[in-house]
């Protein structure tokens, strides 16, 4: 497994993305827009408290197409904190835009291989709502102590005190 190549390809999609639709804070709201306007699917998000999705222990999220309805379903697992759902809720779009046949190249490899595919979608979601640049500034800008930092960072990009523990990681901050 290249989790390199996966890495790099999620972090240039997603920053890809998040430049096309051009908002200042990632926006997950801007992200069903942008995918609909730009791809033509149209995705519902939906709470697990619904649907019998709840009864499914482990997942944190699901994705299906729904032809019934000509859009995708995403369910998330209501029970956890809205940041882990808004991370949950990336992590599954780009699941849909990775095995969509719409999106103009961007493939990170095996399309069957689950641990890449799992990789791709954890890194674009944490670049996607914690671009780059962004969060080397903000980091910097949150003094010297790496707890007050993370907790700063959690506040600004709203995901997982843990998601932002990765991406300080992933960005060699930590």
């Amino acid at each position: 497994m290249n989790y390199s190549r996966v890495n790099i390809n999620a972090e240039n999609i997603a920053s890809a993305v998040y430049d096309a639709i051009g908002s200042l804070e990632p926006s997950i709201y801007e992200l069903l827009v942008w995918m609909e306007d730009n791809f033509g699917i149209r995705i519902k998000v939906n709470s697990g408290n619904s649907q019998g999705f709840h009864m499914i222990s482990g997942l944190a999220g699901l994705e299906y197409y729904d032809p019934s309805i000509n859009a995708y379903r995403i369910w998330y697992r209501n029970s956890d904190c809205e940041y882990r759902q808004n991370f949950t809720i990336v992590h599954e779009i780009a699941h849909i835009l990775r095995n969509s046949p719409k999106t103009f190249g961007f493939s990170d490899g095996d399309i069957y291989n689950k641990d890449e595919e799992e990789r791709f979608c954890n890194r674009f979601s944490a670049a996607f709502l914690m671009p780059k640049d962004l969060f080397i500034e903000k980091w910097n800008a949150a003094g010297k102590d790496i707890t007050f930092k993370k907790v700063r960072m959690t506040s600004i990009f709203k995901v997982s005190g843990e998601a932002v523990y990765y991406r300080a990681r992933e960005l060699k901050l930590i």
